[in-house]
């Protein structure tokens, strides 16, 4: 007999001679939940709310998948069952569901866009309207709707260049404006020994296109069948997310071991600039406490400028879509 075997039978003859009931202890419940980046600030929350035991506090055993260049995005992960969760932007959930993927949305982690255009003054750009008939770096897919958004309301073309992870063709000025995140390309460009002074940027929250980026998602059967592990799982990330920004230094140091274990390609004073510029779009408007939530005006902002768009024949309904699954503290 296996030494744990005897010592639950220990506990259970021991039990009986005292006439104790031991106590129920309930196995966790699996959660796979795939992140649309590589480790890094970004998922700050979740790290924090796994290393210090929230999901498992919560009856979860939560499993943090990454992505990266080249991999599928989490939504498709979602669709072909290989994830129970996702987090994705709102635009892209958004067309998906559209396209008959039954996606809902579970909570709103970043209430403002981080979406930036950057361009060099020594260009001569001073205004969007400048980049008409000039090559500019845009993202694929999802995350060049709110450029191509904004060029239709200004009525310009621009020549558009395939952009990926890398700054280089904008640092080398094959482009004469490149598309950033604030909390991350932003940032590389300081550190590549960009000065602030050389650059103009164009804001797409403060141009009326402010699209809500991550968020956390299921599709309609899981939240069917497994309604109050979604809530758990929101709960207990939201939580962390809230610990993070009480204790950044120790939301800096549960990323710098992830990223270590990956082996990637950045750094501590990177990482801390990403951590602080989440706390900012995170609690936008909504403060700590009403983290979590989609806010209508934004979904009905997206559902225009996406039929706009001709991505959706008509907008997704705000109750169909976003399931009552965050509480607040």
């Amino acid at each position: 007999m296996s030494k744990p075997r005897k010592i639950m039978l220990l506990l259970t003859l021991l039990a009986g001679l005292c006439g104790w009931t031991a106590p129920v202890v309930h196995a966790l419940e699996r959660v796979s939940f795939r992140l649309h980046w590589v480790h890094q600030a970004q998922f700050a929350g979740y790290y924090l709310a796994q290393d210090l035991g929230l999901y498992q506090a919560a009856g979860l055993e939560v499993e943090l998948r990454p992505g990266g260049p080249g991999q599928p995005s989490p939504l498709d992960d979602l669709a072909q069952g290989k994830v129970d969760l996702a987090t994705s932007w709102l635009s892209e959930a958004l067309v998906r569901r559209s396209q008959g993927l039954p996606v809902v949305h579970l909570a709103q982690i970043v209430q403002r866009s981080a979406l930036l255009l950057v361009a060099f003054n020594e260009t001569g750009i001073e205004s969007v309207r400048d980049l008409t008939g000039r090559r500019v770096g845009l993202w694929r897919d999802y995350f060049a709707i709110p450029a191509r958004a904004l060029f239709s309301r200004l009525k310009i073309e621009v020549e558009e260049v395939d952009q990926n992870v890398s700054m280089s063709p904008f640092l080398s000025r094959a482009v004469v404006a490149a598309t950033a995140m604030r909390y991350n390309e932003y940032h590389q460009l300081y550190q590549a020994g960009v000065d602030p002074e050389q650059l103009i940027i164009f804001d797409f929250a403060e141009m009326g296109l402010n699209f809500p980026e991550d968020g956390i998602y299921a599709t309609a059967q899981t939240w069917r069948q497994r309604p109050d592990v979604c809530r758990r799982f929101v709960d207990a990330t939201l939580e962390g997310w809230r610990r993070a920004m009480a204790d950044p230094k120790a939301a800096l140091e549960a990323v710098m071991r992830r990223v270590e274990q990956a082996n990637l390609a950045t750094n501590r004073r990177h990482q801390q600039w990403m951590l602080e510029s989440m706390g900012m779009l995170i609690t936008y408007r909504t403060g700590e406490e009403g983290i979590g939530v989609l806010n209508p005006g934004d979904l009905a902002l997206v559902n225009r400028i996406l039929k706009e768009q001709r991505f959706l024949d008509q907008g997704v309904d705000y109750d169909a879509f976003a399931m009552p699954a965050w509480r607040r503290p």
